[in-house]
């Protein structure tokens, strides 16, 4: 810069000093306090609030003509894609100047390159301002965020987006936060949008508890998907998080194995007493301990809905499909298995009790509106195509099990091994045409409720069955080729 200008800038700042100067002075003499001027909701306060606003409606009315934009060419509408729309933006607000993503579900992000400010385009074209904290696009921002976690940061309530795949090949990551106990941990506490982003390659290995790619969750995780890698811990072991105390949304293991010595290991999270909804595991997971399910360990207090697994599960006691055990005060429900599930037991153990079950081992909640498609063994005592045993209050309602059971041991049903006295079952059916054996294995007192219903597998694929199972309300539909002609959920085919 020469001398010139530089003096030409000093003035410039200097008549702008002087204005401003001037109007406080004025608006002094004319009564008003210098509070009135430069407070939380002064003049000057006010009129920057007004000046982000108009900056914002400038920015989204600029995004709106980039979209209509994007969507046209010479020759009428083309398809709406990431490409188009960087590359009417590019010529709204200059090259560089923001940065388009996508994710899978047509989802847009327009972040300015400052990070100040990001836009939201939803698939209906509603438009929505967002405040993100921190951007994820390589390997070392990611690194970066996990320290950033780990040095005490919990993000609360703000959001980390997740915008490029991940691929971190070789090297072994970090846990992101950790939990020793209730007095000593490192939650995430933040909204994390993995965007439906993948991450290749994740390796964790560590010789504790608690081990996933977060070790306790407080906030929102959703829309991530592994699909390689390697988790290994002691006990608590798992895919997403290992204690789920917020919300886990359409988060997906398709690659990553979990390997663990102690108990409690899923897909998913090892323990969850928040919500996990719209998850799936695909990946085996054997263990010589228990508490291993598809996709959470133990359910303590909280809700599963809308999951399925696919992975093989094989433990030594409490296996489930979905959830090893299933506590009081919990749910599970719209949720499938198409894994075989085996519970291998020790016949040294005083209880010799393994519990295996399609959906829960061992459940004392409610489980609605489920079913099963993969097959049971137990080596030792209770098995169910639903849940290994039902105790407590625990109640089963609207599912099926289409299913085999191995007869190996002791309290071994089409839909629950064993019942006690104070369970319910009700308006669930089996087919002895694939499993020949009752609805439940053995009962203990006289349950007040207990209606499991044989049918005929040309019956349960018909619109009278998916009328049966909705018996309460319409969750399930009628086939489309993926289940083999056997109901399915509403939710699979919106």
């Amino acid at each position: 810069m020469t001398i010139k200008k530089e003096l030409q800038a000093k003035e410039r700042g200097i008549t702008l000093i002087a204005l401003v100067i001037t109007i406080i002075i004025l608006l002094i003499l004319a009564g008003i306090t210098i509070g009135l001027v430069t407070g939380d909701n002064g003049i000057l306060a006010q009129a920057s609030k007004a000046q982000e606003k108009t900056t914002q409606a400038q920015e989204e009315e600029s995004i709106k003509l980039a979209i209509m934009a994007s969507s046209i060419e010479e020759n009428g509408y083309q398809k709406f894609t990431e490409e188009n729309l960087q590359k009417v933006i590019n010529e709204q607000f200059g090259d560089g100047k923001a940065k388009v993503y996508s994710n899978e579900k047509d989802t847009f992000f327009v972040i300015f390159q400052n990070k100040d400010s990001a836009y939201r385009i939803e698939s209906n074209g509603d438009i929505n301002k967002i405040d993100i904290a921190f951007t994820i696009t390589n390997e070392e921002e990611y690194k970066n965020f996990i320290k950033e976690v780990n040095s005490g940061n919990s993000f609360e309530n703000q959001y980390v987006y997740l915008l490029n795949d991940l691929d971190f090949q070789s090297e072994e990551i970090d846990i992101v936060g950790n939990f020793i106990d209730e007095s000593n941990n490192k939650p995430f506490s933040g909204i994390f949008e993995g965007n439906n982003k993948k991450i290749y390659n994740l390796n964790i290995n560590k010789n504790q508890d608690f081990v996933a790619l977060f070790a306790y969750n407080k906030g929102i995780i959703r829309n991530i998907v592994l699909e390689s890698g390697n988790i290994t811990g002691q006990g608590r072991t798992a895919g997403i998080t290992a204690l789920n105390a917020g919300i886990i949304e359409n988060c997906h293991n398709k690659g990553v194995s979990i390997n663990l010595t102690g108990n409690a290991g899923a897909g998913i999270a090892t323990k969850s007493i928040g919500e996990i909804v719209y998850c799936s595991n695909l990946v085996d997971i054997t263990s010589e301990a228990g508490y291993i399910g598809g996709i959470v360990g133990a359910n303590n207090q909280g809700e599963v809905s809308k999951c399925y697994n696919i992975g093989k599960i094989e433990a030594i006691f409490d296996v489930g499909g979905i959830a090893g055990g299933n506590a009081s005060e919990t749910t599970i429900k719209y949720c499938y298995n198409l894994g075989n599930i085996i519970g291998n037991g020790v016949e040294s153990q005083t209880n010799k009790e393994t519990y295996v079950g399609g959906i829960s081992g061992n459940s004392f909640g409610k489980i609605e509106c489920c079913y099963n498609v993969g097959n049971i063994r137990c080596e030792v005592s209770q098995a169910g195509g639903i849940v290994g045993t039902n105790q407590g209050s625990a109640e089963i309602s609207n599912c099926y099990n289409i299913g085999t059971i191995e007869k190996n041991g002791n309290g071994i049903g089409n839909i629950t091994g064993t019942i006690n006295s104070t369970a319910k079952i009700n308006n669930c059916y089996f087919s002895k045409e694939i499993c020949d054996l009752e609805g439940i294995g053995v009962i203990f007192g006289s349950p007040t409720t207990i209606e499991t219903i044989e049918k005929t597998i040309s019956y349960m694929k018909t619109s009278s069955f998916v009328n049966d199972l909705n018996k309460d309300e319409e969750a399930f539909v009628m086939d489309t080729e993926i289940n083999n002609g056997y109901p399915i959920f509403k939710w699979q085919v919106e």
